[in-house]
């Protein structure tokens, strides 16, 4: 077990005793408010990492293609691996999140997985080795040199009440640099590198995109990666984003005008705005959006709490 989840563990094997003293010692110093704070935070994390994982490996995410409990088991320890030994700008919940959407997609639907923006490449590393089960490519998109001028935009968490700046070649991983880490923690043979900024080139994904994810920060940056992506994401397909606690950012899905100025298709919204999706009890980072096609019926569940006319129709 990492050694932050350690000192909880080992509060709930103490006396009673001993706790009720450590709790008078909680309400009394903030000191000890704090150290409570944080580990109780760390207890909650724990919990829900651990029924991820848990769901991942035991319910029949990939049977379509022939996975395993077992090899699930294997791949939870692949991004564990990953992100202990590349620097990740995502947790584990999050490459188990994106893995068993990708997992869930029917092998009769054609099409690739993009990653939009990638740092180090921990998430490449583990997309990769997901991808590799598939047998789907995973086109990785950068600059490989950082961030672009932002200028001095005011970026500003209104669930976190976290706000900052980002500066040019900021998050910088080398071509060579995402290369070696994917071919220490993923498959290599999967992948194709696109380098440069999405603007120039996103263009050169002319094939259909199954699954794409995107973690490029800035609201200029999700606008280009939806103009070349969303024409080439099949219908039904998922578009993850790393980005849901900036509003800037998600105000682009809700973009009505944009949306069919630019792309012709109504904005599809987006799941998750602001705090993420509830993959912790505070906050996660990660939301998503879906490209419906016209209305299936049979594609939809029903619930006694709505009302369906049709069903009046026909009695």
């Amino acid at each position: 077990m990492d050694t932050q989840h350690q000192l909880p563990a080992a509060l709930f094997g103490l006396p009673k005793a001993v706790l009720r003293v450590l709790y008078r010692l909680g309400t009394k110093y903030p000191v000890f408010q704090a150290i409570f704070a944080r580990e109780l935070r760390a207890i909650g994390a724990t919990s829900w990492t651990a029924q991820l994982i848990d769901d991942f490996i035991h319910r029949p995410y990939g049977e379509a293609y022939g996975l395993t409990p077992k090899e699930r088991q294997t791949l939870v320890e692949s991004f564990q691996r990953n992100i202990a030994t590349i620097q990740s700008g995502t947790p584990l919940s999050v490459h188990l999140v994106l893995a068993r959407e990708i997992l869930q997609i029917p092998p009769t639907v054609v099409g690739d997985v993009v990653e939009c923006g990638v740092w180090k490449g921990a998430c490449s590393a583990s997309l990769s080795l997901v991808c590799q089960r598939t047998e789907r490519r995973l086109k990785v998109c950068d600059s490989f040199q950082g961030l672009p001028d932002d200028g001095t935009k005011r970026h500003v968490g209104l669930h976190t009440r976290v706000y900052g700046h980002y500066q040019a070649g900021q998050f910088t991983g080398t071509l060579d640099e995402v290369r070696e880490n994917i071919a220490r923690g993923g498959a290599l043979s999967v992948c194709d590198f696109i380098q440069g900024f999405f603007e120039d080139s996103l263009h050169q994904i002319d094939s259909p995109v199954a699954f794409a994810f995107l973690d490029v920060d800035l609201e200029s940056s999700t606008r280009d990666c939806l103009k070349a992506l969303w024409p080439r994401l099949v219908t039904d397909g998922l578009l993850y984003c790393d980005d849901a606690g900036d509003l800037d950012v998600v105000r682009v899905y809700f973009d009505e005008p944009w949306w069919q100025e630019t792309l012709h298709f109504p904005a599809p919204g987006f799941v998750g705005s602001g705090c993420g999706l509830p993959l912790s009890p505070t906050y996660t980072s990660i939301g998503y959006t879906r490209k419906t096609g016209a209305f299936d019926p049979s594609q939809w569940r029903k619930v006694p709490f709505l009302h369906y006319p049709e069903e009046n129709e026909r009695t």
